[in-house]
């Protein structure tokens, strides 16, 4: 059973980056510690102190090899759509496989309109109905940036606090029925963790995110909504113009009150070509709801299948909602294996850095007994070498697990892609289901239109055997004909919504399809690049220990990956 709930996604909390453990370690005797030639992930162990973290944002600002990298510290800086640059942390020249042919490498992003930031979060205080107890929220400063010509300003700047993007969705989800709408942050389900600066930064940048989804939309980047979103001052629900974007809908109570006069038939009005444009639910109109869930329980009936054929376009999307939903299954499975992946290299990273360290501390215990054996006894000099191979193999560990660190990081940021499409994955549903909910609209008044068409045929054949007429029979022929005037104006309204939802259907099928195809192959390309980035560093620094210990060149040579 279809649920409009949104999948769990296992990459929704991924690794965390915590203070690096060996950032206060000393840096090692010259003669001792020999590193491998080459760099890791872009820095240069050769060049550099023992105790270098090459995950140091102080390094991205003053001067690594790559001073572009950052620490992707947090959840939305994580789910950062990277550059391709950024996402091997490789110079250029390096590891460029023949078989990546140009074709196949990541297209640069596309150029939007708008250039969305959101920034500045600020605390604010709103009295309670509750003496004594106040509430907060926080706004964030969206600025925008655009070249449209329906904007007031090239440049906009306004205050939101995360119900009006609450209240931007819901909007968009009404007003752009059948387009894919990107999904908003979801609300915390943690009420203490709401004020921590992590979830403030954390949904900061998922807005941020949330509004660039939007901007790069070809449609919804040009809607009436966005605009007013991005440049009306001041509260958003205060805004004339933004209420004015809201669909008129019938209160529950009117919906209660209006049911019994229906069922009853005191209330002959029928569907208005406005309200046929609109799904039931706006309207609570429960007798419709009522009729169009006895045509929807049975898709298949003659009355669907005589007042609206199934069209080839009908049947194209049908099989395409069956393939989201099969594949929301296997992407759901995917992104487990994904946090699965995740986790065991961060383990991995872990392990390494618990044995540098040990062997570190083996490496500073043999220094003090060979201090209190005699440094120039044979047992000192013993306790020297043991130390000065226990410190070389510490130090590569320790930079293995920086390296680790490095590589889980990017390698989380690659894999994104499946939280992304997992996300929008429910808003396509939910988008094909408007455009059933459409057909059934149509289907139900085409049922009630040839109904009544076939009492007025009934009456006046009953009519026309009377001499003289019968007065009520012409009543009620005259009062059904006006009945269905009004349902075929609505059959003609709700048609033409059903088409649109079609196209609207069509058109953003074909455009998930394109991108899908292009951002998991870039996905993929990405993911492989970091890998063979992070095994030929890997192989770099162990190749550098076992010269230490006496490899032979030849065998070094024979061993390299590049050779010959």
């Amino acid at each position: 059973m279809e649920t409009n709930e949104p999948t769990q996604d296992p990459l929704m909390f991924p690794t965390e980056t915590e203070q690096d453990p060996f950032a206060g370690l000393p840096e090692p005797d010259e003669n001792a510690v020999v590193t491998a030639s080459g760099d890791s992930f872009g820095y240069d162990f050769t060049t550099q102190e023992a105790d270098f973290d090459p995950l140091s944002e102080a390094n991205a600002v003053t001067g690594g090899h790559d001073s572009h990298i950052e620490t992707l510290a947090s959840y939305g800086q994580l789910l950062a759509p990277p550059s391709y640059a950024d996402s091997v942390l490789l110079d250029k020249g390096e590891i460029q496989p023949d078989e990546i042919s140009a074709e196949l490498a990541p297209k640069p992003a596309r150029s939007s309109p708008l250039q969305i930031t959101v920034s500045d979060p600020v605390k604010r205080v709103e009295g309670s109905v509750i003496p004594g107890v106040s509430g907060g929220y926080i706004t964030y400063k969206v600025e925008t940036k655009t070249s449209l010509p329906s904007f007031k300003a090239r440049e906009c700047l306004v205050r939101r606090r995360f119900r009006d993007f609450v209240e931007l969705s819901e909007l968009l989800s009404q007003t752009q029925r059948g387009f894919f709408v990107p999904p908003r942050p979801e609300k915390n389900v943690v009420e203490g963790q709401r004020m921590t600066k992590d979830f403030i930064e954390g949904r900061r940048l998922a807005l941020e995110k949330y509004l660039a989804k939007l901007a790069g939309h070809p449609v919804i980047s040009h809607s009436s909504e966005l605009r007013v979103f991005l440049e009306c001052d001041g509260e958003l629900s205060l805004s004339p113009e933004w209420s004015a974007l809201k669909p008129s809908h019938a209160s529950v109570l009117e919906g209660v009150a209006k049911l019994p006069k229906q069922l009853i038939a005191h209330d002959r009005s029928t569907v208005t070509p406005a309200e046929a444009s609109q799904p039931a639910r706006n309207n609570n109109d429960f007798m419709r709801m009522f009729k169009e869930f006895k045509t929807s329980i049975s898709p298949d009936s003659k009355a669907i299948s005589n007042n609206l054929p199934t069209s080839e376009e009908e049947a194209s999307l049908k099989a395409e909602n069956t393939h989201v939903i099969e594949f929301e299954v296997k992407l759901t499975e995917t992104t487990r294996k994904a946090e699965h992946l995740v986790k065991r290299l961060e383990d991995v990273g872990n392990v390494l850095g618990d044995i540098g360290l040990s062997f570190i501390k083996v490496a500073k215990f043999e220094d003090e007994d060979g201090l209190r054996c005699g440094q120039y006894t044979d047992s000192g000099e013993a306790c020297k070498c043991i130390a000065a191979d226990s410190r070389r193999i510490g130090m590569a560990a320790v930079r293995m697990s920086r390296l680790s660190r490095t590589a889980t990081v990017q390698t989380a940021t690659q894999l994104s892609q499946l939280h992304d499409y997992l996300a929008l994955l429910p808003a396509i549903r939910i988008a094909l289901r408007e455009r059933d909910a459409a057909r059934i609209t149509v289907a139900t008044i085409e049922a009630e239109l040839q109904e009544k068409k076939k009492r007025v045929s009934n009456l006046e054949e009953q009519s026309s055997k009377v001499f003289g007429g019968d007065k009520n029979r012409t009543r009620k022929i005259s009062e059904l004909q006006q009945t269905v005037s009004s349902l075929e104006a609505a059959c003609d309204a709700s048609r033409a919504e059903y088409e649109r939802v079609k196209s609207r259907n069509l058109s953003e099928m074909e455009r998930y399809k394109s991108e899908k195809t292009e951002n998991f192959m870039g996905m993929l390309i990405g993911f492989a690049r970091v890998q063979a980035a992070f095994a030929e560093r890997s192989f770099n620094v162990w190749l550098g220990v076992a010269e230490e210990f006496g490899a032979a060149a030849e065998i070094a040579a024979k061993l390299s990956p590049g050779r010959s």
